[in-house]
């Protein structure tokens, strides 16, 4: 079970006391967006501009236009007191749940390009400063050394470059190698594209997918022919939806009403 941006049905999507709360709950995983900031700072945040669930006193800015400061000075979570309504950089998300036992999962949104994937890699090694993965020694907490993080980057050339560099199929920082233990899952909206172009489309651990325009027919499919693959949908907030991906069993089902889900 995945939290859909936290645990959005008790607190404002993205916050940490979203996360907190998913992971209080029993979420296998959280899941978080990720942007950055125009002076470069991964920030975690859904939309393109705050407004809807952050607001900015002095006005609503483009997340990609606006420097770290002044997100973090000025925009504030709905319905969240100051101390703890502050939109987070990744590198606070990642230490913030470092000592639970949930997984991650990293939506970065397809502003984040291919020239960007050096600086993401360098944030996520934060996670383990020391290089103790590298060595083999894992340092504990949630991570275990990367194996507990999903991630999937929107943009599929970005995508792509990552996940090549972390398994060693083209030059890099050799330090990039620990992250290929993270799985790495394309986005395709409809699961019958990557039934029509898998070697776009699977040539990952898996993919995540949409329940609503996919047909049982196709997760049939996919399930058959590709069995060693992930397949993650998204639901969100339909009970119909939610009892389908159960039965069909999913690998992961990602939904934004974590609680009505975990008490069936």
């Amino acid at each position: 079970m995945v939290a859909h941006r936290g645990d959005e049905q008790l607190f404002p999507e993205n916050s940490a006391e979203a996360f907190l709360s998913g992971a209080r709950a029993g979420a296998d995983y959280v899941e978080m967006d990720v942007r950055r900031s125009s002076d470069g700072v991964f920030v975690i945040h859904h939309d393109d501009n705050t407004g809807r669930s952050v607001h900015c006193a002095p006005g609503d800015v483009a997340i990609a236009k606006a420097d770290f400061s002044y997100l973090r000075s000025e925009c504030l979570y709905r319905d969240l007191p100051a101390e703890k309504g502050q939109i987070l950089t990744l590198a606070e998300t990642l230490n913030l749940l470092r000592e639970t036992k949930t997984g991650l999962v990293l939506d970065v949104k397809p502003v984040i390009k291919e020239h960007e994937m050096a600086d993401l890699a360098e944030e996520l090694l934060r996670l383990d400063p020391q290089g103790e993965c590298a060595k083999g020694h894992d340092p504990g907490g949630t991570y275990n050394c990367f194996s507990n993080i999903i991630i999937y980057v929107n943009d599929l050339t970005a995508h792509d470059r990552l996940w090549r560099w972390s398994k060693g199929l083209e030059n890099a920082d050799v330090r990039y190698r620990v992250l290929g233990a993270m799985k790495f899952l394309k986005i395709v909206h409809n699961g019958s594209a990557a039934l029509k172009d898998p070697a776009k489309y699977l040539d990952n651990d898996g993919i995540a997918f949409n329940m609503k325009p996919t047909s049982v027919e196709d997760i049939q499919a996919l399930r058959k022919q590709y069995p060693e693959k992930i397949l993650a949908v998204w639901t969100l907030g339909k009970k119909e939806e939610f009892d389908l991906a159960r039965e069909l069993k999913m690998d992961g089902i990602i939904t934004s009403h974590l609680h009505d889900y975990l008490a069936k």
